[in-house]
């Protein structure tokens, strides 16, 4: 665990004691696979916001089962098991804290493999771009990147982040989602601002990048796969997965988004 910007991250690479887990809800905690093929070689998987390690972990087995090793860390603010503290520690997070986090993972990462790339889910493809328009990664792969939030959002967010509050967010899914289910107005502040970071330094990326989502995604739009091959300078391989919603690696086509993420990497990685 570090410290940054007084947020809690929680690395892929650690192990933790009975106590620290203790504080996590159980889909929380850190998880790290050991790839048998590619032994210098690593993919880090980022979580969305309010989210945790579990909704990312189908992309984290099928890199795993392609013998590429991954790690998915637990980022800062997230994961809390008890509500007291899920409110404040969510209430604090900063986009200065979370890029800060991510890079010290990525710097992990550099002491033990020559190939680091990155999976990002929503606001972890926000910071998965940002972290590749830093040319910190050898290749990149996001879903749902939230470039662009919905355009209430845009408007609404920047005008009320003065205040502080909690909006209730339960889960609208047919299926299993853990996580917060609320947001907190100063959280969706640093959401937006990772929104506008990312997509301000589109054009400095040069990895290897591809892109999936759903037209069928109500909460980042799909507009976001356009604005990325626009900006981008290189090309961009996209997928579209329509049988799903925006938590694609869990809803009906959860199988095949993570089969071809995981072929994209390998096939780079070759």
């Amino acid at each position: 665990m570090a410290d940054l910007l007084h947020q809690p991250y929680y690395s892929g690479f650690d192990l933790f004691s009975s106590n620290v887990e203790a504080q996590l809800m159980p889909d929380a905690i850190p998880q790290f696979i050991q790839g048998e093929e590619h032994d210098d070689a690593v993919v880090i998987c980022l979580h969305g916001f309010t989210g945790v390690p579990y909704e990312v972990m189908p992309v984290a087995k099928a890199i795993a089962q392609l013998g590429i090793s991954a790690a998915v860390p637990l980022l800062p603010g997230h994961g809390f098991r008890d509500r007291s503290v899920q409110e404040k520690e969510f209430s604090r997070i900063t986009k200065e804290g979370i890029l800060a986090a991510v890079r010290q993972e990525i710097a992990r990462a550099r002491e033990r493999y020559r190939w680091v790339s990155m999976f990002g889910f929503s606001m972890g493809g926000a910071i998965a771009l940002s972290m590749a328009e830093e040319n910190l990664l050898d290749v990149c792969v996001v879903a749902a990147p939230a470039i662009r939030l919905p355009l209430r959002g845009e408007i609404l967010i920047p005008l009320l982040s003065w205040a502080s509050f909690t909006l209730p967010a339960p889960s609208k899914e047919s299926f299993y989602l853990p996580g917060y289910d609320f947001h907190h107005s100063r959280a969706l502040r640093t959401l937006w601002q990772l929104a506008c970071h990312s997509r301000k330094y589109l054009d400095q990326i040069q990895c290897p990048l591809f892109g999936v989502h759903s037209h069928h995604d109500a909460v980042v739009p799909p507009v976001v796969l356009d604005m990325m091959k626009e900006s981008i300078p290189g090309t961009v391989k996209t997928q579209w997965f329509d049988d799903s919603g925006h938590v694609m690696l869990l809803d009906q086509s959860g199988l095949q988004v993570a089969s071809s993420i995981a072929a994209f990497f390998r096939d780079q990685l070759i």
